[in-house]
C-alpha cells in the first residue's frame, strides 16, 4: 500500500517522517501509518494533551518524529525535521517519580542537562527493556520555560531494528511551578530550623544567683548558658525595680 496523503486523512499536515518512504516492512509501515491516522482523529477533539510517535532504529543515537503533535510544533516553533533535535538540546532537566517497596513515600530521581546528554542511550534501553517510558521533562523556549509530562509505550519491530515510541505529552508547568516554590520554601524552613538551637527540660538553677547547673556538673552564668545552647545574644540594661533598688536617688 503506497503512502499517500489520502491515506493519512485529508485536510492535515504532510507527512515528515521516514518509514512510510523507507525500507522497511509492510508490518511497520502498517502500523505507523495506523498510529498517524489515530493521532490525528485523537488531536481533532481538541484534547489539550499533545500525542507523538517518535521512533529510532537499534544502536543508532538519532532518533526521529513520525508524527510530532500540532501543540508541540507550535511550542517549539519548529517544522518536523528539526524538531528532534531542537527538543532534546531545550531539556534543560528530567524528573522521575519511583516508588520503592522498601522506602516510604515517592523518591524524586533529577537528572540535569549534561548528565542526561550522557544517560541518554541507557535511558532509551530502558524503556525498551521495560516497554514504557514516563518522565517529566523542563525545556527552555524562547517564551520560557515548561514542563511536559511524557507518557510512552515503546513497541519494537525485530525485522525493521526499528523501536517506536508512542507517546502523549501534557502540559504539568503549573503544577511543577507549584512543586519548585513548595520546595524553595521547605529549604527555606529547614534553613531556619538548623540555626535554632532549643532549650527543653529540665534546668538546675541556684534559687539566689540564678546560675544553672550543665551536664558536667558546672554552675554558669544564666546568659552564658542561654548563649551557648542557643541563637539568642544578650544586650544588658536594668529593669525599673532594680533601678530604683540600686539607684533610689534617681527617678
Amino acid at each position: 500500500m503506497d503512502c499517500q496523503q489520502s491515506d493519512l486523512g485529508a485536510g492535515h499536515k504532510e507527512y515528515c517522517g521516514q518509514i512510510l518512504h523507507g525500507d522497511y516492512t509492510d508490518q511497520l509501515k502498517s502500523r505507523v501509518r495506523e498510529l498517524i491516522t489515530c493521532y490525528r482523529r485523537f488531536e481533532d477533539t481538541g484534547n489539550p494533551a499533545t500525542p507523538y510517535l517518535s521512533a529510532w532504529k537499534e544502536g543508532d543515537s538519532r532518533i526521529w518524529y513520525e508524527y510530532p503533535g500540532k501543540q508541540l510544533t507550535d511550542l517549539l516553533h519548529l517544522a518536523c525535521p528539526e524538531l528532534a533535535r531542537t527538543l532534546r538540546d531545550c531539556v534543560v532537566e528530567r524528573r522521575v517519580y519511583c516508588h520503592y517497596d522498601d522506602e516510604p513515600g515517592v523518591r524524586t530521581e533529577t537528572i540535569g542537562r549534561e548528565e542526561l546528554a550522557e544517560a541518554r542511550d541507557a535511558l532509551r534501553a530502558e524503556g525498551e527493556r521495560k516497554g514504557m517510558v514516563e518522565a517529566v521533562y523542563k525545556i527552555n523556549t524562547d517564551i520560557g520555560y515548561y514542563w511536559l509530562k511524557d507518557r510512552a509505550v515503546i513497541e519494537i519491530f525485530p525485522q525493521d531494528a526499528v523501536c517506536l515510541s508512542l507517546g502523549c505529552l501534557t502540559d504539568v508547568s503549573k503544577e511543577m511551578e507549584a512543586e519548585e516554590e513548595r520546595e524553595r520554601l521547605v529549604g527555606e524552613l529547614q534553613d531556619a530550623l538548623n540555626k535554632v538551637k532549643l532549650l527543653s527540660g529540665l534546668l538546675p538553677i541556684c534559687a539566689a544567683c540564678k546560675k544553672i547547673r550543665d551536664d558536667q556538673g558546672y554552675w554558669t552564668q544564666i546568659e552564658s548558658y542561654i548563649r551557648k545552647h542557643s541563637e539568642a545574644q544578650f544586650t544588658h540594661g536594668i529593669c525599673p525595680d532594680c533601678a530604683k533598688r540600686l539607684y533610689p536617688d534617681l527617678d
